[in-house]
Formats: C-alpha cells, structure tokens, sequence
C-alpha cells in the first residue's frame, strides 16, 4: 500500500485528464523508489488506480490484467522511454512514460500558453511546488491570462497558504487579512520554502528589499503575532506618538514591546510611528467601524497589550480605543469639577472636542450630546446672577436661557453610565435647580400681574389673545395649521425644534420684533382651563367638545376661514382606526386648500407626564407620534404651522409630598393656608371660585402621587408657554411683517464661542438683544409700542436690525473691507455675478465674522451671526462665493465634512489688489 502520494503525482494525472478525459493506463516517471502496493484515489468523477512498478514485468502484468471501465490505471515507474520495450510503450497513454515537471504541470492546470522564463529558473521550483500543492485552493478563482507571471505566481500563493483575497497588496490590505480569525495559523502552517521567501513577496509591496517596514511585519508573523496586526499597530500609535514625554518607564515599555512581539527585532522608533499611523488610518478609513466584531477585538487586545506593558494610561491619546473614551470621559469630570468651583471653562470645552473626535463619538451620541448639554450648563453657570427688575425682564431671561436651560437640566439629572461623570452631573444639577429657584421666586413676585392681566408687551401674549393677536393676522395672508401639543414646556419646545428645523422648516418673527413670542397660560396651569382660553379665545373652563365649539366659532377665525370655519382636532379625530397613522380625512383636510385654520391637539408630552414610567424622551419629530405626517400633509398644502401648547409643566426632580384633600396636581384653593414655596394670587385671568388660589411657585413641591411631571403650578416652566412660527423652506414668497430667521440661541450654548464670565443675567442672543443690564420697561413704564422694538442701553446690540443703518458712512484708512468693497475688481465681479441676493452690510458681517475668528468659523455659527436660516446658508455662501472667488480662486471655501466657512484673506488681497 502506498502510505503518502505525493500531491505532484495527483496534480499531474489531473493534468493528463483535464486534456484527455478519456486517458487510460498512464505511466509517470517516478525516480525515487516507493513502498510496494497500490492506491485507489477519487480524482473529480474519475476513480484512479494507483501502483508503484518496480520492473517491466510488474508493468507488462498490469497492463495485461487491467480492464479498461471506470477506474483508470496510473503506474509509477522508475523507468522511462530508453528502457522500456516497445510493445510496453505502444500500450501506454501517450506511448511513453510522463516526466512530472512542476512548470508544465502548472501549464496544464492552469491552461496557460507560457510560464515566464524567469520563473522556470531552478531558485524559483519551490513556487512551481507549492502552487501545484494548493491548487485546489486557489481553482477558479484567479484569471491567469495566457502567461503565468512573478506576481499572478505570489498572488496564487498568497490565495491557496493565507486565504490573502486582495488584489493588492499593501499594508491596508495586510491589516485587514490579518483581522481573520486563522491568520496566524496559516502563517504558521506555511511550507518552508514559502515561508523562507516571504520578504521576496512582502519586500516589493512595503518598499525596498529589506526594508524596515517589510522586516516588522516579517517578524510579528515570525513570533506568531499575524492575527494582532492590528492590535500591535494601535498600540505603536500610542506609544510612538509624535510630542510624547520620554521618561523611563515609556523607554522599558517599549522595550519590552520589540522583546515581547517582535522577538527583539531592530526596527526604529520611526518606523514603529509610522506602522502605527497607517495602522489608526487604515481603520478609520474602515466602514462602520463601531459594528465591525473583528475590531472591537483588536482593540480589546490592544488594550490588553497596553495594560501588560503598564502603560494603558497613555490609551486617552488614541481615537479608536474604547479606553480612551473612558478616560477622556474621565477628564471631561474633572474638568467640569474644576469650572464648578471657579476654575476656567477652556479645559471642560477641549476635553468635549477630544470626545467629539473619538469614533465612539457615532455611536454613543446620547452621551456625546448630554456632555455637550453639561458644558453650556457650566458655562450658564458662570454668567452672572441677577434679579429680573420686572415681569418683561423675567419672561425675557427666561424665553431666552430658561428653556435651553431647563433641557440641559432634565438630560444631566438622569446621569452618566461613567461614575466620574455622573457624580459632577449631580452637583452640577445641584447648583442649577438652586438657581432656578432662586428665579422662580422672583418671577413669583410677578405672578400678580399675570393673574390681573396687566399688559406686558407686544411680545408677551395672554394665551386668551393668540388667537386674535397672532394666529387671525397670519391666517389672512396664507392657510395656518395651529398645532397644540399638550403640556409642552419651554425646554421641550427648544429641544424639538431644534429637530423640526432640520426637517426642512424655518422659523419666522414679525419683522419689528427681536425675539420670539410668548404666551402667559390662564391660571391654574391646567389643560381645562389653558388650553380652552386658548383654543376659545376667553377666559374659562370647557373639555374637548367646548374646544372645537368655541374654535369655530370665533369671530376674527371665522372672518379669514370664508370658505370652511375654522376645524379643530383631537386625538380621537386624528388616528385611523385600527392603525397608529394619520386619518386619511384629517390628511386631507391639512394637506388641502379648502380649510384655511386648522387646529390639532396632540397628546405625547402631557401622557408622557402622566406615565409612571422611567423613560427619558428625547423629543423629537419621530418621537411624537403623528407629528411627522401632520408636518408633511401641512408641508403639502403650503400651511404656515404655529407651534404652541396650553401650559408648561415641572419634572419629578425629588419633589416634596405636600398632603392635602384635594386631587390637584400643583394648586389649591384659597381656603388653605399658603405654606412655603406657594402664593395666592388673584385676579380676571385666574379661573377659580372668586378669581382667587393658591399656586405654589417652587418646583420642588406635588400634591398628587408621583409621576413623571405635573402643572397647575406658578413656576415659569408652567406658566410661560412657547409659541413659533414655521414654513416650508421651499416657501420663499414674501409674507406681510414677517422674516426668516436663523435658530435662536443664547451665547453660552454656542460651544463655538470661548467661555469668558459674563457681567449679565443675559448673554447675547443672536436676534435678541445683548444688554449688561436688563432694560425692558416694567409695569410702571409705557411697554414698548407695535411696530417698535424694545428700548435697549448702549449696549444693546440687534443683529436683525438692517447693518445698512450699522454701517458707518466713512471707514478708517486701515478698514481692508471698505477697501475691497470700492475696488475695480470687486465692482466687475458684481456686474459679472448678475442679480446675486447678497448685500454689502451682508458681505461685511460675513467678512466681519470670519476674520474675528481668525478665518475660520463653524456654518452653524454663521448662520445665528448673520441671522440667516442654516437652510438658507448654502445659498448665501454660493452668492458670496461668485462674488469673491475670482477666477476660480478659493478666497472663500466650504468644508462639507467639517461644516466650516473658511476665508483665505490672503488670497482676497492678492485678487482683489486690496
């Protein structure tokens, strides 16, 4: 019996049968002399018979007894043509003895016309060997063309020994082959021969013969390190990393590192760095990364090699490697805690930036987004605390900060999965509720004038005059859709239209206006009492039938709703039956021409507080069920939506059980003694037995079972209620007294912007006005007229005022934009450009703006600065552009990928002769 055949005489006969399927009786020339016997051997469809001759007899007899059928003859014989007879020849296939030569066999196999002379030099039979040894491997699935060459040689054998599928080679794809789960396995499986010859493969590829590149990635394979690859090169990208401090214990860990993985192979510092640089970039370029299961391991394992070398602190410098957001979470604590007790903001505002550009930035973007909502808290923080002078002073701080405030709040109070960031969330938190009850104490003081109905200012609306004051106006130049969503605070409203205005909406202001409108809710804050004075346009108490009643019934409704009264809907009315969407008649009736008002009550945010449930809702547009359809239906029609609610609301933040008989959630009548934290107030707008109750002001008190929030309260969250104006960003007609403008958003959200304490209860809010002292006028003074805005000190600054009126009439010698604006060049490339939308004072703000900031500024911040609509801002830039980018020169550039505005002030002085 012939115990191993070598695998040359099977690729040979399968050569032989490849040509001819019919070959029989088939003698190959075998010098070396095997054990006596015979095989049988399955090769695809054909049976062989396999015997080792000694001598011609043993052949003559073979041939004699063998019967030609399925199964074929192959002799082994020692002997070739010169020493057998004749008549023995004439019965063999081919009538003679094969030599197996590995060049023709691979000739055969692979059916190509030619091998390369090179390759049939007697240094390179090893490759003639192995290629025919792993053919089966590599069958079918390379395209050799008619000539077999040096590299279709190395890729075959890189395809049958390391399952190396690339179609080049470099060290990305190396990486990636080493991700493999039997990569090293199948380096240590190689032949000798072929693993002898790696550098002449590897060599080429990574650079010159012998390199050093080449020789690190040879000698992780020869310590059997090819599946750490990855790992290996992420911590060189550590430890090797350009401005890293040498002291001792980096010096031995590196050491260590060559000793350990690269069986203490002498490859410089600066090819280390650069392995690990193409190793961070490699991965980055990677797809996907943070679902990639392969290397999440090779970034286990790196770390694992790190903390075996005592050096795992240094994983913060490192992108990828989860440690490192740890640790960076880690320092953004610490950075934080610094800024609570006065230090400055700068380190808690890097140490967020080096989270944003970790890759598990995508992944974990709720925890991303809530450090975000930290910082700005800590920046608040450190503005200065003042008392409001009056209830416009009040409602102006709160409109402005309270809301953006109050989200941060309800996101910090949940906490952090990092114990170090959840311990400074909860002083953070700490120091922002005793702040905001310190403020709601004071507005309490105001709470009187609201119960009254004492005028405020055209800005600040009782809920009861909306529907007069701001809704009937609007709906007289274009169909209005009112969408009523219950209980929705300030805070909420600032975090979903955030998410609103991405969906391609704008918010509008009346054009003498500088900052958004706000509604006063009836008292107490309860839905039977707000939202029916807002829905009914007075003062009372009704439920849903009353609502829709009263709504199309009211008379300055009615005069602009001609064709249809103005239709109110409800929860009932706005689900189909049997499904979760859209009815299909509501759809119609918003997405149609006919009903001018329409009115929508939408129930998410008050049977969110309702629930005893602990989910923390990140509102947004997909979070409220049916608000994407009613949007896209109003979309449809063209319909201006006003965005409002009844009454506000306080989240369970370790509220005091106050015990009383009554059922209320947040107020009780006058015949109860007022306690600590609560007030009686009393007045027309307070709908109650004798227009009188007890409200309590702070927001640490119930007197209901504990539930997710509650209202009927006095505390600004409840009582100040949002309103917005939007429209479709593909609405670009002129609307009567209304403007676009940019998100609204104090100076200390802006993240863009370097912290400095500031010296008022107020920072500047781009379309507001910046003051050091609040001057609105009180109660005792006139309120600002229509058509008028606010009086302002001579700090005010309002950037939606016309910069045309800014702008001064002479500019100083030294003013490089009032030089650009009178040159020849400019004034040709403004005739050129044609009817571009974009003025002098617009050009100068943005120039203004970005030479500020040093010739660089985020899109986003442009847009609040100039006042224009992020959907807006890519058109303005594409304006500008034609006006400044002479001859094709980039003088202004937008980066998509960093969403940057980038002016290259050189250049415009070089194009501009300026």
């Amino acid at each position: 019996m012939i115990d191993a055949l070598p695998s040359a005489v099977l690729t040979q006969v399968q050569a032989i049968l490849a040509k001819d399927a019919e070959a029989d009786r088939i003698a190959l020339l075998w010098p070396d002399p095997l054990p006596p016997g015979e095989r049988r051997h399955q090769a695809s469809e054909t049976r062989l018979r396999l015997v080792y001759c000694p001598s011609e007899l043993a052949m003559r007899e073979l041939l004699v007894t063998h019967t030609p059928g399925d199964e074929r003859l192959v002799m082994l014989t020692p002997f070739d043509e010169t020493r057998l007879s004749k008549d023995v020849l004439a019965r063999l296939w081919g009538c003679e003895p094969k030599r197996i030569s590995p060049w023709r066999t691979l000739e055969q196999l692979l059916r190509v016309r030619q091998i390369d002379p090179r390759l049939t030099a007697k240094s390179y039979r090893w490759i003639a060997e192995a290629l025919i040894e792993g053919f089966e491997r590599y069958r079918g699935r390379i395209q050799f063309g008619e000539v077999l060459d040096l590299d279709k040689a190395w890729r075959a054998l890189a395809l049958a020994w390391l399952d190396f599928k690339s179609d080049t080679l470099d060290l990305d794809a190396l990486l990636e082959w080493s991700l493999g789960a039997d990569a090293a396995t199948a380096v240590a499986a190689l032949p000798e021969s072929l693993a002898g010859h790696l550098d002449d493969w590897l060599g080429p590829a990574l650079g010159a013969p012998g390199c050093e590149q080449a020789d690190l990635v040879l000698s992780l394979w020869r310590e059997g390190h090819a599946g750490e690859m990855v790992a290996i090169g992420l911590v060189c990208s550590v430890l090797y990393r350009p401005g890293l401090k040498p002291d001792q214990a980096l010096f031995q860990a590196r050491g260590r590192l060559c000793e350990r993985l690269l069986g203490g192979a002498d490859i410089t510092d600066t090819t280390l760095q650069d392995y690990g640089d193409a190793t961070v970039a490699a991965i980055t370029r990677h797809s996907n990364i943070g679902a990639n299961r392969t290397l999440n391991g090779a970034f286990d394992q790196a770390e694992q090699i790190l903390a075996s070398l005592d050096m795992l602190s240094l994983a913060d410098a490192s992108d990828l490697l989860p440690a490192a957001f740890g640790q960076r979470l880690d320092r953004l604590a610490r950075s934080l805690t610094a800024a609570l007790y006065g230090k400055p903001i700068a380190p808690a505002l890097d140490a967020l930036a080096e989270l944003r550009r970790h890759r598990l930035a995508t992944v974990r973007g709720e925890q991303l987004a809530t450090a975000a909502l930290a910082v700005r808290a800590c920046r608040w923080l450190r503005t200065e605390e003042g008392r409001p002078a009056s209830l416009p002073d009040a409602v102006y701080d709160y409109v402005a900060n309270g809301g953006y405030l109050d989200w941060a709040r309800s996101r910090l109070w949940s906490g952090d999965a990092q114990e170090s960031l959840s311990r400074v969330y909860a002083k953070l938190v700490s120091q922002l509720s005793a702040r905001r009850e310190r403020f709601n104490a004071h507005f309490a003081e105001s709470l009187p004038m609201i119960a009254r109905g004492d005028q405020v200012g055209p800005w600040i609306q009782p809920i009861e005059r909306a529907l007069d004051v701001l809704v009937a106006p609007l709906a007289k130049q274009q169909r209005v859709l009112i969408l009523v969503l219950d209980g929705m605070s300030h805070a909420v409203y600032r975090e979903l239209t955030q998410d609103v205005l991405r969906q391609g909406w704008v918010e509008l202001l009346p054009v003498d206006q500088a900052g958004p409108c706000c509604l006063m809710a009836a008292l107490p804050t309860v839905t039977q009492v707000s939202r029916y004075a807002l829905l009914s346009g007075t003062l009372g108490e009704g439920v849903g039938a009353d609502e829709k009643k009263a709504f199309a019934a009211h008379p300055a409704l009615k005069r602009v709703a001609t064709k249809q009264p103005p239709l109110l809907l409800h929860k009932a009315d706005l689900q189909q039956a049997g499904s979760g969407g859209l009815a299909e008649g509501v759809r119609e009736v918003i997405a149609g021409q006919d009903h001018k008002v329409v009115g929508a009550v939408i129930n998410a945010v008050d049977d969110h507080l309702s629930s005893g449930a602990q989910v923390a809702v990140r509102w947004s547009v997909a979070s409220i069920g049916l608000l994407r359809q009613i949007l896209e239906a109003a979309r449809e029609s063209g319909r201006l939506v006003m965005l409002t609610s009844d009454h506000g609301h306080v989240l369970d933040h370790d509220m005091k059980l106050v015990k009383r008989t009554g059922e209320a959630q947040r107020f009780k009548p006058v015949t109860e003694p007022v306690g600590k934290g609560e007030l009686r107030v009393s007045g027309e707008r307070v709908v109650a037995p004798g227009h009188a109750i007890v409200l309590p002001w702070s927001e640490r008190i119930r007197y209901a079972a504990a539930k997710m929030g509650y209202h009927g309260g006095g505390s600004p969250q409840e009582v100040l209620v949002p309103f917005g104006v939007y429209r479709n960003a593909g609405d670009s007609g002129e609307l009567t007294g209304w403007r676009e403008v940019a998100r609204q958003t104090p100076e200390w959200w802006d993240l863009a912007v370097d912290a400095q304490p500031a010296t008022c209860v107020e920072q500047e809010l781009v379309g507001w006005a910046k003051r050091s002292v609040p001057k609105v006028p009180n109660a005792a003074e006139s309120p600002p007229q229509p058509g008028k805005s606010p009086k302002r000190d001579a700090h005010t600054l309002d950037l939606f005022a016309q910069l045309a009126e800014q702008a001064p009439a002479e500019h100083e010698e030294g003013d490089w934009i009032a030089a650009l604006l009178r040159s020849p060049v400019y004034a040709q490339m403004k005739a050129r450009s044609g009817r571009v939308r974009v003025s002098e004072s617009q050009l100068r703000a943005l120039l203004e703006e970005l030479d500020a900031a040093g010739g660089q500024q985020m899109s986003a911040t442009v847009a609040q600065r100039l006042g224009i609509p992020e959907l807006r801002l890519n058109g303005f830039l594409a304006g500008v552009q034609k006006l400044l980018n002479v001859d094709g020169y980039p003088v202004l550039s937008i980066d998509r990928a960093s969403k940057t505005v980038r002016l290259d002030r050189h250049s415009l002085k070089t194009q501009f002769e300026v």
